[in-house]
């Protein structure tokens, strides 16, 4: 079997076996850290197999009293029981012809005693010479939102968008970060004893459902085999990655965490730009990245054009700029024309594009048409290829007909990106409403905006060199 259809058992199961499920008499609303009841409310509509020696019936579901018991065709078996069961139940599984299974139980190579190393080494042992695959130990396991499922022990964030991601801890399923689910579809590799970065990476690159793959790496056994994957992956699709474990001490935690190898930090920098990833610093530029990478279009140059109702923000992008490796661009001389009949005449046109003179001073229009002629008069440079408009949300954005402007600027030009950051009492209010749209991306900073268009830029760049094509 090849890696994709084995991958499929575990993101595509038709049927899944749950051992060492609860008998609570709670409520399925009420059940906390609950396999079957957190399958349920996902709305999982394949077959549930709940296995338990002492139980006929839970939830409503016929129960069996072990694996050997339960119906042929099982695709994956998600085992949460104490550690020293779970070595024979791997064996009872691979005997019963599972070919996916799941390890939610902790203390393996995760343990800080040798026991659970041990015990890891049986379970790997186990499946030797089969085409039965292991997720974890010591995992949430896999998540689906196009078909509702998730082996996770507690209720996850996830929505049905174009991003598949890996990680190496649960934190990333049961937490959205900055305004943003991470999981469309999702892989949490745990401990790794079998199943890796690698294999997780060739079926988001056959999955027509993912567009954008974002990575949480603490460190691995075989960095040679996932950059060799990396590198074919990222030729096809945006990769984003959170390498942390980057200091010393962090190293060590990571270590004891999963039991991986976590490597030198700048060889990990240095492989991951070699092979065309996009590497982030924190949560929040994980967020900004990944959603740049599936709701905006790619970028044909680094030329960027800002509108702004405030000089100093204005300047803040230009510095950003400067720090992301952007270039301010240079505006054509039918744009300094066709923008300059807005200005009073002590204003020169220049980019940043300050419009609040044009408002306020020369009043040759209105708030909301000043905007949308500087917006697309940017966007129609072939100079500019990206715009940033810095506004205030002073006034509620629908009566503004803010989103019918901005919809307008996009339409009229999709092959441009065209970011916003909005300050102001109704700035949040702006940001929600324009977001609505799935056009473009609010920041929450020029500084983030601009990062975020760097990101873009990059990729776009690696992408067009590595296909030897022109980007569409």
């Amino acid at each position: 079997m090849d890696i994709v259809a084995q991958m499929k058992k575990f993101m595509e199961p038709k049927s899944v076996a749950l051992i060492g499920v609860s008998r609570s008499a709670m409520t399925i609303r009420e059940a906390p850290f609950d396999l079957l009841a957190n399958l349920i409310n996902c709305g999982y509509q394949g077959k549930i197999y709940p296995v338990h020696p002492q139980a006929t019936k839970i939830r409503g579901l016929k129960t069996y009293a072990s694996i050997a018991d339960a119906p042929a065709n099982i695709d994956l078996a998600v085992i949460n029981l104490p550690r020293n069961m779970v070595p024979r139940i791997v064996k009872e599984c691979v005997n019963k012809g599972i070919k996916a299974i799941t390890i939610v139980t902790q203390g393996f190579a995760d343990a800080d005693d040798d026991k659970g190393k041990q015990l890891q080494k049986e379970i790997a042992s186990a499946i030797s010479g089969t085409d039965t695959r292991i997720l974890g130990p010591n995992t949430f396991g896999t998540a689906n939102a196009y078909i509702n499922f998730s082996s996770a022990f507690v209720a996850i964030q996830m929505e049905r968008m174009p991003i598949g991601f890996i990680c190496q801890t649960g934190v990333f399923f049961s937490t959205s970060f900055a305004d943003l689910k991470l999981i469309g579809k999702g892989i949490d590799l745990g401990n790794g004893c079998d199943v890796n970065f690698a294999d997780g990476l060739k079926y988001f690159e056959q999955d027509t459902e993912t567009k954008v793959v974002g990575l949480h790496i603490e460190g691995m056994r075989d960095a040679s085999q996932f950059v060799t994957q990396v590198k074919q992956v990222a030729r096809r699709k945006p990769i984003v990655v959170l390498k942390t474990g980057r200091s010393e001490r962090a190293a060590q935690a990571a270590q004891s965490h999963t039991g991986s190898l976590v490597g030198k930090d700048e060889i990990w920098s240095a492989s991951l730009k070699q092979a065309g990833v996009t590497r982030v610093d924190d949560i929040e530029e994980l967020s900004d990245t990944i959603k740049a990478f599936y709701i905006l279009p790619p970028m044909k140059g680094r030329r960027i054009g800002i509108v702004t109702h405030s000089g100093g923000f204005g300047i803040m992008g230009v510095d950003a700029c400067h720090k992301f490796n952007l270039k301010i661009a240079k505006l054509s001389p039918a744009t300094t024309k066709r923008l300059s009949v807005l200005l009073p005449s002590w204003q020169n046109v220049g980019n940043p594009l300050d419009i609040w003179p044009a408002i306020m001073v020369a009043k040759k229009a209105s708030l909301s048409e000043a905007q949308e002629i500087a917006t697309q008069t940017l966007l129609d440079d072939p100079g500019v290829d990206a715009v940033l408009c810095i506004l205030g949300a002073f006034a509620s954005p629908t009566g503004m007909g803010l989103n019918q402007t901005i919809e307008r600027a996009i339409d009229s030009h999709p092959s441009k990106p065209l970011v916003l950051y909005f300050y102001g009492p109704l700035a949040r209010e702006a940001k929600d409403k324009l977001e609505e749209t799935g056009k473009t991306l609010v920041f929450s900073s020029p500084d983030r905006a601009i990062r975020a268009l760097g990101h873009l830029a990059d990729y776009s760049e690696f992408h067009t060199k590595s296909q030897n094509i022109p980007l569409p």
